[in-house]
């Protein structure tokens, strides 16, 4: 005998929203609409599959209502416009557990090696953003004259840097090698989680070069203050949040500092709004985003409606920018940054010594290792 297992409507419509792929999911169980109109119910089988397509706990179908998901770190996200954000999608609960998986298993190295505790975390909690981002200037080697090449270049040189000090980075746009789990950065830009010997932070490879640039200040940001958390942080408004605000008031620093603003405004004053920003992006190896903001911040440039500029600039960027996800992608490019650095070289060498199983150490590499 066949059975079936009554389930609510609403969960079944919970789940099939926050699956990775809804189309591909709803394709693949035609009975669906019927489940949940009332009309038929799964059986045994079919539901144990539907919750494996949807990434979803079994359990969760036997309850009435859809279960309140909450995140494991502080959720600094706000919307714009009155938006809220839905349920945490599967996607980014899998590359947030996973990078605190990641994060557990180096801490452990990192004490049983008798590492010393990273120094930056938490340091600029008393600190101006100005004098913050000067901090981190210093201790990432990122002062304005020593920047040279392009822009992935920029990222490789902070990615570095950072791991230099203990720091552990994860730059994706999917979950794990997984084309078809693409991360939305609708959702989230990046996340930090803070630990004084293996702090983390990740971000969102879905949005531009410039965009990461952005975010990777932002999450130093973080780092540097001592509170993690999750960010969807847009220079076009100012976030309720009073560590969101001094994040992003530190990152605009670090990319683009004041003082050095200043003395080269004069030069590019005289230029229209869109080849002033250019120039200057093209000083600071940043985006010209980040530089419209900071024209504002100093208040050097005379701004009728900021964000009206501001949108313009982003259509105008949208007709030849294109992220890691966009045609042709940059995937064996940013292959690297998917796990970072110092955690692999850490789980290759702890696995050859025997300390790790290599199976443990494939699965915190997601599979980058081949065993």
């Amino acid at each position: 005998m066949t059975v079936r297992v009554p389930v609510s409507p609403d969960v079944l419509l919970w789940a099939l929203d926050r699956a990775p792929d809804p189309d591909a999911v709803a394709s693949a169980f035609p009975g669906v609409d019927r489940w949940v109109s009332g009309e038929a119910e799964p059986t045994v089988k079919q539901l144990h599959d539907f919750a494996a397509r949807t990434g979803t706990a079994y359990g969760y179908f036997f309850l009435p209502i859809p279960p309140a998901i909450e995140l494991p770190i502080e959720d600094f996200r706000e919307g714009f416009e009155g938006e809220r954000y839905r349920s945490p999608s599967v996607n980014l609960l899998a590359v947030l557990h996973q990078s605190l998986r990641r994060q557990d298993w180096y801490r452990d190295y990192a004490i049983d090696n008798g590492f010393a505790e990273v120094a930056v975390v938490g340091r600029a909690s008393g600190m101006t953003p100005a004098e913050a981002a000067a901090d981190m200037r210093r201790e990432l080697n990122y002062e304005v004259r020593n920047r040279v090449g392009n822009w992935n270049d920029q990222r490789k040189r902070l990615l570095t840097a950072f791991e230099d000090l203990g720091g552990l980075t994860v730059v994706t746009s999917m979950v794990e090698n997984n084309t078809h789990r693409p991360l939305d950065v609708d959702e989230f830009r990046g996340f930090s989680l803070i630990d004084d010997m293996a702090p983390l932070v990740f971000v969102n490879a879905r949005q531009t070069i410039n965009g990461q640039l952005f975010t990777l200040a932002h999450e130093f940001a973080h780092v540097w203050r001592g509170v993690g958390g999750i960010s969807d942080e847009d220079l076009r408004y100012e976030p309720q949040s009073e560590i969101e605000r001094w994040c992003n008031r530190v990152a605009s620093e670090l990319l683009v500092p004041g003082a050095d603003l200043r003395e080269r405004y004069s030069a590019v004053s005289g230029l229209g709004l869109t080849a002033q920003i250019e120039r200057l992006a093209s000083d600071y190896r940043c985006g010209t985003l980040v530089v419209l903001q900071a024209l504002r911040r100093e208040r050097l440039y005379e701004f009728e409606d900021f964000q009206a500029d501001y949108d313009a600039e982003v259509v105008r960027l949208r007709g030849f920018e294109r992220s890691e996800s966009g045609p042709g992608g940059q995937f064996n490019y940013n292959q690297p940054y998917r796990i970072g650095a110092r955690l692999s070289r850490a789980l290759i060498s702890d696995a050859m010594a025997g300390r790790t199983r290599f199976t443990d150490a494939a699965r915190l590499m997601s599979g980058l290792l081949h065993v």
